[in-house]
């Protein structure tokens, strides 16, 4: 099978198909809306910081010149093979900004009441009450959450296998083991570094704890900014696939021709 939808049809049935469909939509359109808002977060306080005045910086109104400038075109992209450019130069940005939260973990410009980034108030200041080994609460389902999203089969799985050059069941384990591998490196480096900087007070949107005249995390909310931008049309064309073959398996096959690959998106 070249889809979830055959998998789910060899395994479960073929009549309740747009179950997985409709599952793989929701979570791409949920995802869609956590990218606009990470780029809401990200470019507001940049732009505010390059002098843009409030009245022309509203977190909606930027999420929404970004949606219809920059995220709307890319995501009309329908063959992923053409994004390869922009998602090296996204692991790019996603590896410099791992960099400087780990490099930031260690240098102890955040150190309570030594660091320079700690002095003026700015910030939430590093709290590490609550910091235990083995303790499990209501917050361990935030970390349960995310490592879910985290590690979760790929939406875009199936589209991934096609395009993949000399595609075969081997090379395609290969390289999900690879980028597994990197993966868990990157996410386990990025939270411990993360934690140790700053322990119960970090957001949810690490970027948002360090400081504004911080030129490390200004370059590292850019680069998360962009990576965002990169790995959007990821989402939507999970989000469009999903759609189109939830109302094909209610018996719609229609929604899916190319006369509505504006709309869908």
């Amino acid at each position: 099978a070249l889809h979830y939808k055959g998998l789910w049809a060899r395994t479960i049935g073929s009549k309740s198909t747009y179950l997985v469909d409709s599952i793989i939509a929701t979570m791409c359109l949920a995802c869609a809306v956590i990218y606009s808002g990470i780029l809401g977060d990200v470019f507001t306080p940049l732009l505010e910081s390059a002098g843009v005045p409030a009245h022309l910086n509203g977190r909606t109104s930027n999420i929404l010149l970004l949606t219809i400038g920059a995220l709307l075109p890319m995501s009309l992209i329908k063959n992923l093979s053409a994004l390869a450019f922009t998602s090296i130069l996204g692991f790019m940005a996603i590896m410099y900004t791992v960099f400087f939260i780990l490099w930031r973990s260690l240098d102890g410009t955040y150190t309570l009441n030594i660091g320079k980034f700690v002095q003026d108030g700015a910030v939430a200041l590093p709290s590490f009450a609550k910091s235990s080994l083995w303790n499990v609460d209501f917050t361990s389902l935030v970390l349960a959450s995310n490592l879910g999203l985290a590690y979760i089969a790929h939406y875009n799985g199936p589209a991934f296998y096609r395009e993949l050059k000399n595609t075969s069941s081997k090379r395609f384990g290969a390289m999900v083991g690879v980028s597994f591998t990197i993966l868990t490196l990157l996410y386990i480096v990025t939270m411990v570094a993360g934690y140790k900087t700053f322990g119960d007070t970090c957001a949810g949107n690490i970027l948002l704890n360090y400081h504004p005249s911080d030129i490390l995390s200004t370059i590292g909310r850019i680069a998360t900014g962009f990576s965002i931008l990169f790995g959007f049309p990821l989402v939507a064309t999970g989000a469009r696939e999903g759609i189109a073959g939830f109302f094909d398996g209610l018996g719609y096959p229609s929604v899916k021709a190319e006369k509505n690959h504006v709309l869908l998106v």
